[in-house]
């Protein structure tokens, strides 16, 4: 199966991340068949052609969780939403632990 991941490059304390297609089984720095875009998470921008990670979802591939929360919140496009779970954590108050 194939996934569209993030593949983490740079050096310590400036990482820029490949957006990478790769079959799932193989390691993320290495294995992958082809590099989509790039995210740099320091300036919180993400270059990314849309009209080529769309066509590679049509073939099979999956996006991994994380990618998709950061496509969908670049785009808001709902084709990414439904490749992450909503999760909602209720915090609770130190009263609210003490009841």
């Amino acid at each position: 199966m194939l996934k569209i991941r993030l593949s983490r490059h740079g050096r310590k304390n400036l990482p820029f991340y490949r957006i990478v297609l790769s079959e799932h089984s193989k390691p993320v720095k290495t294995g992958y068949k082809e590099v989509l875009w790039r995210f740099d998470p320091i300036k919180h921008e993400i270059k990314v052609e849309l009209d080529i990670i769309k066509k590679w979802i049509e073939k099979w591939a999956k996006p991994s969780e994380r990618l998709a929360k950061l496509l969908f919140i670049n785009t808001k496009d709902k084709l990414f939403e439904k490749f992450f779970k909503h999760t909602q954590r209720h915090w609770k108050t130190k009263k609210e632990k003490k009841e």
